[in-house]
């Protein structure tokens, strides 16, 4: 008989024991049905249903096996949330408790629900081609001008970073609302300097497009006046001899500052810039003509004039051997 009333006894406290860890005090019941939806690749929509008087829940949510307090915790006055800027294609976990009024205390956090973002956005379309605009003053030292098609005028962001950069890793500059959604000048770059380049779409709580690129580019060189680019593209287009005997060679370049004078130089191949002959000139491109230089070897050099900002650094050489 005593056997027995102690297995009895024994069998009540097991049972208030597992009563009392499988379920919330019946005052503040914690909440159940956790849902998610509308997931992109970089925003999803939490809810949930619960059953006391409150206004006031919480959410604590991070990437699949995340340890609960190292996550991320919102306070919110509805039974569901709008999270941004997750990772695409990531597992994630949540949470969510409730305050409940009468008792004034939270429940214990509710059992987990586990979703995976996409690693596309159905409601925020690509960007197309991302390319370096092709203008003479496009590329700087400390500067690179970007285009891409099918821009959103909600704005878009430019992900930048030097060359093979971990995307996430980079500088993210974001425009917002621009009349031009599909031009940025990417600023305060390194000269000499290679670095890829990626860009999405801003969907307004839609979220992001996916990032597109790379598209890779250089700054160019530290100028000697930063008030005087040196102009670029400097090449010999052209290289004959006239029937009267005389050689003519044509020069272009182009021009980084606007200016509309420069100086050409011409040294013997190998001598140091400064020991040959300089013409000023407002041509361009340029015609050198009555010069001899059959059996000679030239190196010509060109920089820009810009009054009194000075000059740019010379730029070259271009080596001519007569013909």
């Amino acid at each position: 008989m005593k056997k027995l009333i102690l297995l009895l006894a024994i069998s009540i406290l097991a049972l208030g024991c597992s009563s009392s860890d499988d379920s919330d005090s019946s005052s503040c019941p914690k909440p159940t049905n956790l849902d998610v939806n509308n997931i992109t690749n970089t925003t999803a929509t939490f809810s949930w249903s619960y059953e006391v008087d409150s206004a006031l829940f919480q959410v604590e949510y991070g990437q699949f096996g995340f340890t609960q307090g190292s996550g991320t915790i919102l306070t919110i006055p509805e039974p569901y949330v709008h999270i941004e800027n997750l990772l695409e294609q990531t597992q994630y976990t949540f949470y969510a408790r409730v305050f409940c009024n009468e008792s004034n205390e939270y429940s214990s956090w509710s059992t987990p629900f586990n979703f995976v973002t996409l690693n596309y956005n159905p409601y925020c379309n690509d960007p197309g081609n991302l390319y370096v605009q092709p203008y003479n003053n496009s590329v700087s030292y400390n500067y690179i001008d970007l285009a891409w098609s099918d821009g959103d005028f909600d704005g878009s962001q430019i992900q930048h970073g030097t060359e093979g950069f971990i995307l996430g890793s980079g500088t993210i500059t974001t425009y917002d609302e621009t009349i031009y959604p599909s031009n940025a000048r990417i600023s305060g770059l390194n000269s000499d300097t290679s670095y890829d380049f990626y860009v999405r779409n801003t969907c307004g709580e839609s979220g992001y497009s996916s990032w597109v690129g790379p598209v890779t580019h250089s700054t160019l060189e530290d100028p000697l006046n930063p008030s005087c680019l040196d102009p670029i593209n400097f090449t010999l287009d052209q290289i004959y001899t006239t029937a009267q005997g005389s050689d003519v060679l044509v020069f272009s370049w182009d021009s980084m500052n606007g200016e509309n004078t420069w100086q050409l130089h011409k040294v013997g191949s190998g001598d140091p810039i400064g020991s040959g002959t300089t013409i000023d000139t407002s041509y361009n491109p340029i015609q050198l003509t009555n010069h001899t230089y059959t059996g000679a070897v030239y190196d010509f050099y060109i920089r820009a004039n810009c009054g009194t900002n000075g000059y740019s650094d010379w730029v070259g050489p271009i080596t001519v051997t007569g013909p």
